[in-house]
């Protein structure tokens, strides 16, 4: 009896120890998923676009004036119309010819592109992986001789796909059957319900040129400054000549006003259709207004001022000398006569004459 029961109390034992292990490889476990859950996704690229959506994980940042999309590994994009490009963290590009829609993901530097319909277009100059899956097909572009690779891959609605190798190989393989084969440089197919027994080569009709152009380079020596005054030696001066010259304008156009231009920088408006309700509007703080201002540059002259020449001399004009004539004195006036003066004067000649007067006086 004393034997059972110290097998029955080291049995008891044993098993307490490994419901204690259990437990402790159970936390260990749960501690890891909750860690591997919490650790921020790797991010992918930037992608630009005018007509474009980004579901999942992904943020918005100001690059050169613009909000740009940074995608991060599990984003859904959709490019409703016109053409948008994708910039890898680590090199090369990928353009996209809408419509189209497909998702990311990545993992330790490989990247790899679940396309549902739409064309993309990839460049790449490095070694990093890239892999494009469809329902059916698996294409992996592969480098010759370490060279860069130019791969375009286009999957229709209807299920039609397109392979167009412009530089490297591409290894196409059935994710059903397993078979695989292998697209030399410079050749292009297409399938047909993707069974590779069904391909064809058609002639140039798997092509995605993008022309959309990024707002500024991601490399910059220099940030992008907002709200400031751009410096006098970066505006570009008129040339000498062009200042004597009259400005010739056409009379049927009117004339051209510079107008200060403003630019409105906020987070990109999204849409969920299985949303109940709508997306919230964004914050006021993460609006921002921005005027684009040049500054002309001063005119500087450089020369010498010299005196006016003299004025031509006056000529003279010889003035003779008048003779002087005498002006006579004025005569002095006559003094009027009263007729009581002149009475008087005329009695006093009578009486002066003597009382003969007549011819007998003797």
């Amino acid at each position: 009896m004393m034997a059972a029961s110290k097998q029955q109390r080291l049995t008891n034992s044993r098993n307490s120890i490994r419901r204690f292990c259990l437990l402790f490889l159970g936390a260990m476990l749960v501690g890891s998923l909750l860690l591997w859950a919490q650790a921020p996704p790797e991010t992918v690229g930037r992608i630009y676009g005018e007509d474009i959506q980004v579901h999942g994980p992904s943020s918005v940042e100001v690059e050169g004036g613009f909000s740009v999309t940074v995608l991060a590994s599990g984003s859904t994009v959709t490019v409703r119309s016109g053409q948008a490009r994708l910039l890898l963290a680590e090199g090369g590009e990928v353009g996209i010819c809408g419509p189209a829609h497909f998702s990311v993901l990545k993992s330790g530097g490989a990247i790899t592109l679940a396309i549902d319909y739409g064309r993309v277009h990839a460049k790449l100059e490095n070694a990093s992986p890239l892999t494009f899956y469809t329902p059916l097909i698996v294409a992996s572009p592969v480098a010759i001789a370490s060279g860069p690779r130019d791969v375009t891959v286009g999957l229709d609605q209807s299920g039609a796909m397109c392979v167009l190798a412009a530089h490297g190989a591409v290894r196409i393989e059935q994710q059903l059957t397993g078979q695989s084969v292998l697209l030399p440089q410079s050749g292009e197919l297409f399938l047909a319900g993707g069974q590779i027994e069904a391909m064809r080569n058609p002639s140039g009709s798997c092509q995605c040129e993008v022309v959309v152009a990024r707002s500024q380079p991601l490399v910059q020596t220099r940030p992008p400054q907002l709200s400031l005054l751009a410096s006098a030696a970066s505006v570009r001066p008129n040339p000498p000549a062009a200042e004597n010259k009259p400005a010739t304008q056409d009379p049927q156009k009117p004339p051209t006003i510079e107008e200060p231009v403003y630019q409105v920088l906020m987070p990109p408006l999204t849409f969920d259709a299985a949303s109940p309700a709508p997306p919230p509007q964004p914050s006021p703080e993460t609006i921002l207004l921005v005027r684009q201002a040049r500054v002309r540059p001063v005119k500087v002259f450089r020369g010498r001022v010299e005196e006016p020449p003299a004025p031509p001399p006056v000529p003279t004009i010889a003035v003779h000398k008048a003779e002087l004539i005498p002006i006579p004195e004025e005569m002095p006036a006559k003094k009027e006569v009263s007729v009581l003066a002149r009475i008087r004067n005329f009695f006093r000649r009578l009486t002066s004459r003597g009382p003969c007067a007549g011819a007998g006086c003797g």
